[in-house]
């Protein structure tokens, strides 16, 4: 989807924002879904998250500002509803639907797509038990392809506060005893 101005959004039309908004659902949604879902490790909940979020994204199209790119907006009025349902659900872990890192399959053995989805699995349980503020900044860098500046203004945090999430992060996951598993 090629992105708009934050201008051209702002003035579309009621039909306008329609269409745009089925653009954004078809190409945002899944992304959406799973984002919530991270959050609340509930598929009823996370839909409803999802759901929520569009409409919060055509009542309040007319706002974005254009600071960031509309996937970033998107993805921070989620990690807001999110965050949201959390306080009052008082949810505590995040947990992943194991298919969440499917991709498209290359022409593999059986073998080798076994042992890659085991490892995806092994990785993705670690990450799972990675405090929140390390682990939302590895699943939107490394699942979400965000760059540093863009989850700054999703997670409203600092730049360097980022980085050194990730960098924390990251090494936590190399010091995971499931990680450390996988190498002996």
């Amino acid at each position: 989807m090629k992105e708009k101005a934050a201008e051209d959004i702002r003035n579309l039309t009621n039909e306008g924002k329609q269409s745009f908004l089925n653009e954004l659902m078809e190409s945002h949604s899944r992304k959406v879904y799973l984002l919530a879902y991270s959050y609340v490790k509930d598929q009823g909940t996370a839909e409803d998250i999802a759901q929520d979020v569009f409409i919060k994204c055509f009542r309040y199209m007319d706002r974005f500002r254009g600071e960031a790119a509309i996937s970033s907006w998107l993805y921070r009025i989620t990690v807001n509803r999110s965050k949201d349902v959390l306080r009052r659900k008082k949810l505590a872990k995040l947990k992943y639907p194991l298919n969440y890192f499917d991709k498209e399959q290359q022409s593999e053995s059986t073998e080798q797509t076994y042992i890659k989805q085991n490892q995806r699995e092994q990785v993705l349980q670690a990450v799972m038990t990675l405090p929140i503020k390390y682990r939302e900044v590895l699943v939107l860098f490394y699942f979400y392809d965000q760059k540093i500046e863009d989850i700054s203004m999703t997670l409203e945090e600092k730049e360097n506060t980022i980085k050194t999430r990730l960098a924390r992060g990251r090494e936590k996951l190399k010091t995971h005893p499931m990680i450390q598993e996988r190498m002996i």
